[in-house]
């Protein structure tokens, strides 16, 4: 509850802000705080230097390219109709500083993801509602770029997927 505080962010509540989690650890309940993507997204917007995040879907019959390196770029066209099935997901931040980044993962690397970090990946919303849970799984890669921005401090840790 004190990390909660201290980011001004209410858990369990339905703004999904953040989370106290129930888990064992070594047959004690305990529990575990866990910053929720909207959190993040508050966070960044609160130290207002983020202009802009946004997280997207791409489908096989969009134009998509991205490239990472000391000149990052990323394009992203949908195809104006039938878009197929999702490939990729990614999200985005601006500065108002003119900075920017952004996480890219595969279909591949979203489903590896959520069977190796989340308990609820064989039922729940990742079988109900996948692309939006894709989505959320983006904004992890997040957390390294906006903490060296200072929007996160060391007890967030990775963002609630």
């Amino acid at each position: 509850m004190m990390t909660a505080a201290q980011l001004g962010v209410e858990p369990n509540t339905p703004l999904g802000q953040a989370y106290l989690i129930p888990f064992r650890n070594h047959g004690v309940l305990e529990c575990q705080f866990q910053l929720g993507y909207k959190g993040l997204i508050d966070l960044a917007y609160r130290s207002g230097m983020v202009k802009l995040i946004q997280a997207h879907t791409v489908y096989e019959n969009d134009t998509f390219d991205y490239e990472l390196g000391l000149e990052p770029k990323l394009h992203h066209v949908p195809a104006k109709a039938d878009r197929g099935a999702p490939v990729y997901f990614y999200a985005v931040f601006h500065t108002k500083g003119g900075g920017y980044g952004f996480a890219v993962m595969s279909r591949e690397d979203v489903e590896a993801h959520a069977r190796k970090y989340s308990k609820a990946y064989s039922n729940g919303p990742w079988q109900t509602n996948f692309e939006e849970m894709a989505k959320k799984a983006g904004y992890n890669g997040f957390t390294g770029p906006l903490a060296g921005l200072g929007l996160l401090c060391g007890a967030c840790g990775r963002v609630a997927v």
